[in-house]
């Protein structure tokens, strides 16, 4: 293989691998909620019902006892959407592992009026207690997350260095980085999905988006290339070392 061709190739395949890593780390986790006018309406209620005279119990049954329920209700959307990049998920796990709970403005609720005020303070204080409740759970597979983060990144980092030295398995950490990578998406959608579900409502999922297959499916398309570049470099050496032995 011509030099050049073969600069070429490898600046295809470190592409390819840039693109890789970007797009597993940007892709988003979305959170989905539908029905959310009737999961308010019953949580309300619910702490309208409560006697242990907190801040949330108090509110909700001025809300009820003076007809405002319904009114704060119908301002809420019919379904609730936030897509966070898993980098920006990085960050909200340090800062919950950190505080041990969450804040409004980690969670982008809105804040516009009374209303919305009133309702954010009401999902807050049940998100927060439904981490408290697995807090010890949360912690294991938060910090599974951050390492997982680190590991990918570290795999990305020693495949960059061995495609510079010329080794023929350099491409190996590119396929298992995106591979965990990959695989750690589906895990972590699927068990806050079923933990969500089970104790807070069952109309509240997690996704991964394509962008994770695309990260995936480019480590994979990158490795096969890297293959096709080995085979020519070989085959360039063989061919070499044929004709020397000739002359």
């Amino acid at each position: 293989m011509k030099k050049s061709q073969l600069i070429l190739r490898k600046s295809l395949c470190s592409l390819a691998a840039i693109m890789s890593l970007v797009a597993l780390l940007s892709s988003p986790v979305t959170f989905k909620m539908y029905e959310v006018k009737d999961y308010a309406s019953s949580l309300i209620d619910t702490f309208a019902n409560q006697s242990d005279g907190s801040a949330m119990s108090i509110a909700a049954k001025a809300a009820v006892e003076s007809g405002l329920k319904q009114d704060l209700v119908d301002q809420l959307p019919d379904k609730v959407e936030i897509s966070e990049s898993h980098l920006s998920l990085y960050r909200l796990v340090s800062h919950y592992r950190q505080n041990k709970r969450l804040q409004s403005s980690d969670l982008k609720l809105p804040a516009k009026n009374k209303v919305q005020l009133f309702m954010d303070d009401l999902i807050l204080y049940l998100v927060n207690s439904e981490l408290k409740v697995h807090e010890g759970e949360l912690q294991q597979i938060t910090q599974i997350y951050q390492l997982s983060l680190w590991i990918i990144c570290v795999l990305y980092l020693l495949g960059v260095a061995l495609l510079l030295f010329n080794r023929y398995w350099s491409w190996l950490p590119f396929v298992l980085g995106a591979a965990s990578a990959f695989g750690f998406h589906v895990f972590i959608t699927h068990t806050l999905t079923e933990m969500v579900q089970k104790e807070v409502y069952s109309k509240m999922l997690f996704t991964y988006s394509w962008g994770s297959w695309a990260g995936f499916i480019l480590a994979l398309a990158g490795y096969l290339f890297y293959l096709d570049v080995c085979r020519y470099r070989a085959k360039g050496k063989a061919n070499k070392n044929k004709e020397a032995n000739n002359n």
